[in-house]
């Protein structure tokens, strides 16, 4: 048995008492341990009666003073005994009999007082035996002292302890077990009077149940605090480097030891390993949540089979800033954020259907795909593509994509809270109430923790809650402290992992399409006296795509389109009727909606006229006098009006081509901006391309929508024009 362990006794077994010669060292001596001074006592009275007895002056003086000197020492025995009953009787009668027969010894020396000597010390050794016999009972788990409060409410809880040990961190074990009905939520109400009775650190204790069995866990209570480094742990540095994605890598340590993660397990070794989750990252500012993202990239940047996507659009660098060069892809404009948002959409329906195709139902190493993870940092930014990072979310596991997202609050106002729900994986750092960290941790966490709650804000920089990541159930209630590595350690990891690191896999490549070839990465630090400017692929004239989509029929009913991701749209002529046709239809679409956007049309067109002919700085007196440029226009709008002979603004009349020639127009200009690198396209693009191809109006609105439902362009929200998401003649390269 180690030193510092104590026997594992179950209650029901009846403990088996050794007379070996240790037990005799540790509980027979202190039974004679009374004989013995009792012994040395009387000679230390005769000593004091030849030296100062017999004495006019002398004699009553010792006296007064030895009677003090016993009299304060039975008081403060008697304090510090407490609510000890027996062992205050214990102090009272040895105390007053010590002193008792000193004073009087001193007086009339041992040969007078030697038979009350011996029943006096008879007394006080039969208290000393029953002391001594129910302290070593109540050592073996049988006692019965009702005094006791904490015996008192464990035994009321039904709940028994057994083979408690201590390690060398002084981290306390115990194995629980509920009987008569009882729960684990009976031990943990334990818990607070264990950790005080054990003295143990803030946060430090924890009741992990067991996976297996129902009313079966663990206790772990930490005696003193490990992780009380000054200025933090330090990062021992880089290891595993070249791994895979799948290999655990250490974080931070528990007060036990370090603590592992890992972002997926390895199915083709274990068909139970845990699969891909969420990891949402929660504390206020200044509790150590950069530290823990430095720390968690530092070891995957030097990874195989992984590309990070790394978007912050409020702090830019900061976080990301020493192993920038290490990441895929970052991402600091919003614009870029939402177009890249818009995009994922067709990356994750593309990934998953190749993933299907390899005969995978989960990412794993065995597909030609890599582990994509996509770091947001204050995602909370993230409100204003709620729709498109809820979808990111719901659907990105089983395409091997994984979100991590950071914030301050995971409340509704900053998370939807079907986004919220998405992440399995928990990282909590100081937070400032209760309610914050219940939207961090899952549930199972949270009801181990019990009220240890990680509701210290700022004052414990560092230290945090893991739960998810490959590590065992058992340990979500582990406190640990991340490491804090310097910034030279970090930029020296990225480095080392350049000649490891896989650049994106060409299916991933060909779903991002322009927007991957143009996106911003760093081949250098971009801290420190080496700072790397960031790269972006530069904007070349626009190429022919890489596969034309085919020239439609001329019959209506024929015509198709290629959608972004390579499957053919509906009929053209079912969806989108020509002019002739409506005519012969009869069909009227002139409908308020319409009418009033016929309007705007009208008005911008009327503003870009003004603009044009009588210069940017015209003034109201250069308008005819009996026009007010800024009077409100009235009247039904006809959005044919004056359209069925199209002439350009040089009064020279345009061919009218028709409706599926002109939209192979449209697409291949759209398609040129999106390979150009263009960011958005803007209403007086799509009006002077109207005009070029001799169409009216309503042909502008059609192929707006059937883009928008192609998902080639979005909406910019307040800004003017939509973003270009992809290229119409685009056809993706999946499975």
């Amino acid at each position: 048995m180690a030193r510092n362990e104590t026997p594992n006794l179950p209650a029901e077994t009846e403990p088996v008492v050794s007379t070996g010669g240790g037990w005799l060292l540790v509980h027979g001596l202190p039974l004679v341990t009374p004989a013995i001074l009792a012994i040395v006592y009387a000679g230390l009275i005769e000593w004091a009666h030849h030296a100062w007895g017999g004495r006019p002056v002398l004699t009553p003086l010792m006296a007064i003073v030895l009677l003090l000197i016993g009299a304060g020492c039975t008081v403060f025995g008697w304090l510090a005994a407490g609510r000890r009953l027996l062992l205050r009787v214990l102090t009272v009668v040895s105390g007053g009999a010590a002193t008792l027969t000193l004073v009087v010894g001193l007086i009339v020396g041992m040969g007078v007082i030697w038979p009350g000597y011996v029943v006096a010390s008879l007394v006080v050794w039969v208290l000393w035996t029953i002391w001594r016999g129910g302290k070593y009972a109540r050592t073996l788990g049988h006692g019965e002292q009702a005094s006791n409060p904490l015996m008192e409410a464990i035994r009321a809880s039904k709940v028994q302890f057994s083979g408690a040990k201590v390690d060398e961190r002084g981290v306390i074990r115990a194995k629980v077990r509920t009987t008569d009905g009882a729960t684990l939520d009976d031990a943990r109400a334990l818990m607070p009077a264990l950790a005080a009775a054990a003295r143990a650190v803030p946060g430090g204790s924890a009741l992990n149940g067991d996976p297996k069995a129902e009313g079966l866990g663990e206790i772990e209570i930490a005696t003193r605090d490990n992780l009380a480094v000054p200025g933090g742990i330090r990062w021992p540095g880089p290891a595993e480097v070249g791994a895979n994605p799948t290999v655990p890598f250490a974080v931070g340590e528990y007060q036990t030891g370090p603590c592992m993660v890992s972002l997926v397990g390895d199915f083709d070794s274990d068909p139970d390993a845990e699969d891909i989750g969420h990891l949402k990252i929660g504390g206020v500012t200044g509790s150590g949540k950069s530290s823990g993202a430095r720390m968690i990239l530092a070891n995957l940047v030097m990874r195989r089979r992984l590309n990070i996507v790394g978007i912050d659009l409020a702090k830019e660098l900061q976080t990301f800033g020493p192993v920038a060069h290490g990441l895929t892809w970052v991402i600091n404009d919003a614009s870029e954020a939402r177009r890249f948002m818009k995009r994922m959409r067709l990356v994750v329906e593309g990934r998953t259907k190749h993933l299907a195709r390899e005969g995978l139902m989960r990412w794993s190493l065995r597909s030609s795909l890599n582990l994509l993870l996509i770091w947001i940092e204050e995602s909370d930014e993230f409100m204003a593509f709620e729709s498109d990072y809820v979808f990111l979310l719901g659907k990105a596991r089983s395409a091997g994509i994984m979100v991590a997202s950071s914030l301050r609050r995971a409340t509704y106002r900053s998370m939807p809270t079907d986004a919220r729900a998405d992440h399995t994986a928990g990282m909590a750092f100081g937070c400032d109430s209760a309610e914050d960290v219940e939207y961090i941790l899952p549930v199972p966490a949270l009801q181990a923790l019990g009220k240890n709650l990680p509701t210290w804000g700022t004052t414990r920089r560092g230290y945090c809650y893991i739960a998810g990541l490959g590590i065992p159930a058992q340990r979500w209630a582990r406190m640990l402290r991340i490491y804090n590595p310097h910034d030279e350690q970090l930029i020296e990891a990225a480095n080392l992992g350049a000649r490891y690191r896989d650049p994106m896999d060409p299916v991933t490549a060909g779903l991002f399409g322009e927007l991957y070839e143009h996106r911003t990465f760093y081949t250098g630090p971009v801290w420190g006296p080496a700072a790397a400017p960031p790269n972006t692929a530069p904007h070349a004239a626009p190429a022919a795509p890489a596969r034309p989509a085919p020239v439609p029929s001329t019959r209506p009913e024929a015509a198709s389109t290629i959608t972004a991701n390579g499957a053919p749209a509906a009929s053209r002529s079912s969806r989108y009727p020509d002019d002739d046709q409506e005519r012969e239809m009869g069909i009227e679409e002139t409908t308020t909606a319409e009418a009033q956007q016929a309007l705007a049309w009208m008005r911008k067109d009327l503003a870009e006229s003004r603009r044009k002919h009588l210069g940017e700085d015209a003034q109201p007196v250069d308008f005819d006098e009996n026009v007010d440029p800024h009077a409100p226009i009235d009247g039904d709008i006809d959005p044919d009006l004056n359209e069925d002979d199209p002439a350009g603004e040089d009064g020279q009349s345009r061919p009218k081509l028709s409706t599926e020639a002109a939209q192979r127009v449209f697409d291949e200009k759209l398609d040129a901006l999106y390979r150009s690198g263009q960011e958005a396209i803007f209403t007086q693009d799509l009006v002077a391309w109207t005009n070029e191809v001799g169409r009216e109006r309503r042909f502008l609105y059609r192929q707006r929508d059937r883009w928008a439902e192609l998902g080639c362009i979005a909406d910019r929200g307040d800004a003017e024009g939509w973003d270009i998401i992809a290229s119409p003649m685009e056809k993706t390269t999946v499975g």
